[in-house]
């Protein structure tokens, strides 16, 4: 993509290149010419008269740039205003007397062919005017190989009232000034400029376009990627998470019973729940696609990767395990607190009640119901670790001494 430094410096070079020399740089512009058209009846005692001016002629592409006058005339006969004819004469025009040939536009011939019979009948200059029904419409001769005679064009209204007047009787003179110039809209090094700057543009803007596409591509698939490497990963962490199946009498169907946080019913007996390490419990049809998707607690947020140790790199989608918290995870012993003496957890709403009461007197009272599930034996304590960002623990960690009956 070039900067707009490179635009400018383009831009500069082809306004500073080789102009073409001569009447070929004349013709990248229009000269106007001022005309002077003065009339007067012929002899002593004509008393009619009159004059104006006006910048209403273009010199041709071909023609010198330089004054003319002279009487006007036009050619003999009326069907000879085209001058097309090679024997076209112009009969008015006194000896030794400076006259400019006023000559119709069209007739079959070129403007090159009108100027250069009015050059071999020996006019100072070629006044050419339009077509009948352009009104005051001029353009810009184009007559190579014309001569070195003046030429210009005139309306076809302006040159209608001259020819009129010179058939009343008029004598009618004209003397052409070099008037402005005038620089065409757009030449061809400006063609060729604004097709460079728009050849750029469009290829920067593609480029750029493929460019984003791609990069928006590129970060799709690295995303696609990474949230697959999370599902595997949640779902290892959904595979180390415990299972229960309630049953009647549990604490979760009673009366005080909680609900599954997921989809607000109450839990029933046979209802397998998950338990999650903040000790939270949901329905696994409800909490195993949740925690695909999420990867965190419904309830308290805990990111259960982080809980079980499992750590995902955002770059590449590697994953660790944390040595320490699965070889604590191992040596971790799980109470039964009902009669069914199957492996449970607490759940939330059971570990904030048992806030209030002291945790050895709990377990002196109860210890026919506290069963090791690592069949353990030999080991005189169980050590119960707290889960991860679980608010309900207000210690560091219990210690549950093993009661023999």
């Amino acid at each position: 993509m070039l900067s707009s430094a490179a635009l400018l410096a383009l831009g500069a070079l082809l306004c500073l290149g080789p102009q073409p020399p001569g009447r070929a740089a004349a013709a990248q512009a229009m000269w106007t010419a001022w005309l002077n058209v003065s009339w007067r009846e012929p002899g002593g005692g004509g008393n009619r008269s009159g004059w104006n001016a006006s910048e209403s002629g273009l010199f041709g592409q071909d023609s010198p740039l330089q004054r003319a006058a002279g009487l006007l005339v036009q050619p003999d006969g009326p069907d000879g205003l085209n001058a097309c004819s090679p024997l076209t004469n112009f009969s008015e025009a006194g000896a030794g007397q400076a006259w400019l040939a006023l000559i119709q536009r069209g007739g079959g011939c070129t403007f090159a062919d009108k100027i250069r019979l009015a050059a071999e009948r020996g006019a100072a200059g070629a006044v050419i005017y339009n077509y009948r029904g352009t009104g005051r419409e001029v353009l810009t001769m184009s007559h190579p190989g014309a001569g070195d005679i003046v030429a210009i064009m005139i309306s076809n209204l302006q040159g209608l009232d001259i020819l009129r007047r010179i058939e009343k009787g008029f004598q009618v003179t004209m003397v052409i000034e070099v008037g402005k110039k005038h620089a065409p809209w757009m030449n061809h090094y400006s063609i060729f400029f604004v097709s460079v700057s728009f050849f750029i543009v469009t290829a920067a803007t593609v480029g750029y376009f493929i460019f984003y596409s791609a990069r928006r591509f590129r970060v799709a698939r690295a995303q696609n990627r990474r949230e697959r490497q999370l599902k595997a990963d949640a779902k290892k962490a959904i595979g180390q998470l415990q299972l229960r199946t309630l049953k009647q009498g549990d604490k979760e169907i009673g009366p005080d019973g909680d609900s599954c946080a997921v989809c607000i019913e109450v839990y029933k007996p046979n209802d397998v729940v998950r338990i999650l390490t903040c000790n939270h419990l949901f329905h696994k049809t409800c909490i195993d696609p949740w925690l695909l998707e999420h990867r965190t607690c419904p309830m308290c947020k805990l990111d259960i990767l982080k809980a079980l140790g499992i750590e995902v790199d955002i770059e590449d989608g590697a994953e660790s395990f944390q040595t320490t918290v699965s070889n604590e995870a191992s040596n971790r012993a799980s109470l039964n607190e009902e009669d069914n003496r199957s492996e449970t957890a607490s759940s939330g709403y059971a570990s904030v009640q048992g806030t209030d009461e002291p945790t050895l007197e709990h377990a002196s009272s109860e210890h026919d119901n506290l069963h090791l599930v690592n069949n353990e034996s030999q080991s005189p304590a169980v050590e119960v670790l707290p889960h991860l960002d679980n608010p309900s623990f207000e210690a560091d960690e219990t210690r549950v001494q093993e009661i023999k009956s």
